[in-house]
């Protein structure tokens, strides 16, 4: 009977075993974590302003709509390489030129050939905007559009806007371990979770059109006063729990 006993035993004891460790496939089971959200903004005056500035005429002929719109725009880069004289701080687009229509009478007429060129400035120096956007509105210009400003650092604002995030998110997460009486382990995961529309600016202002059918400001001055810039950015962060 001794053998025998001694194979029964042997047996539940492997069967023991086995019934401990976990089946074949089955997920260890996930560690304890924590998630938290950090914010950072970084706020700065802007040190450039863009704008285009347009030149569009209808004449009879197209040869004399393109002549009259080349006159204005040597004017405009006259004046522009004035306060904005780096090699790319000036570009000039091709001339496009079309038919152009109006109605007498409910009826289509043609009213000639129109031809149009644009400008566009980057000016590094926001003190020296406004009496440059005097001089252009001297010039028998047909719009300013697009003006919008920016920072020439933006990239670098934005990273320091993400460490500005992270920290805060480790910080909320130390904060929410403490009142659980327990402890923030290693980083489990790290995101950058800002979108495109995150900020209300993202570094830029709105661009803001300017219609010249009248240039007549009653002798003041044309002024424009940007407002600061705002990066935004938010971080998700995954940490473990001793």
């Amino acid at each position: 009977m001794r053998p025998f006993l001694t194979f029964a035993l042997a047996g539940a004891l492997a069967g023991l075993v086995l019934a401990c460790q976990p089946a074949p496939g089955t997920p260890a089971a996930a560690p304890r974590q924590v998630h938290s959200v950090g914010y950072g903004s970084v706020t700065v005056y802007p040190d450039y302003a863009e704008l285009t500035v347009d030149a569009t005429f209808t004449r009879p002929r197209l040869r004399d709509a393109v002549t009259e719109v080349q006159r204005v725009v040597d004017q405009v880069l006259a004046v522009s390489k004035t306060y904005a004289p780096g090699p790319h701080d000036v570009r000039v687009s091709s001339t496009s030129s079309n038919k152009e229509f109006t109605y007498v009478k409910n009826k289509e007429v043609f009213a000639g050939f129109s031809a149009t060129q644009s400008v566009t400035v980057r000016l590094g120096d926001l003190r020296r905007l406004s009496p440059y956007l005097e001089q252009l509105l001297a010039t028998p210009i047909s719009r300013i559009k697009n003006l919008s400003y920016g920072h020439s650092q933006a990239d670098s604002l934005r990273r320091e806007a993400d460490v500005l995030a992270l920290a805060d998110a480790i910080k909320t997460a130390d904060k929410m371990c403490a009142a659980l009486h327990l402890t923030r382990g290693e980083v489990l995961d790290v995101s950058d979770s800002s979108s495109p529309t995150s900020s209300s600016t993202n570094g830029y202002q709105p661009a803001a059109d300017i219609e010249l059918y009248s240039k007549s400001f009653g002798g003041r001055g044309f002024k424009v006063s940007p407002e600061l810039l705002r990066f935004d950015s938010q971080c998700s962060l995954t940490s473990a729990l001793k």
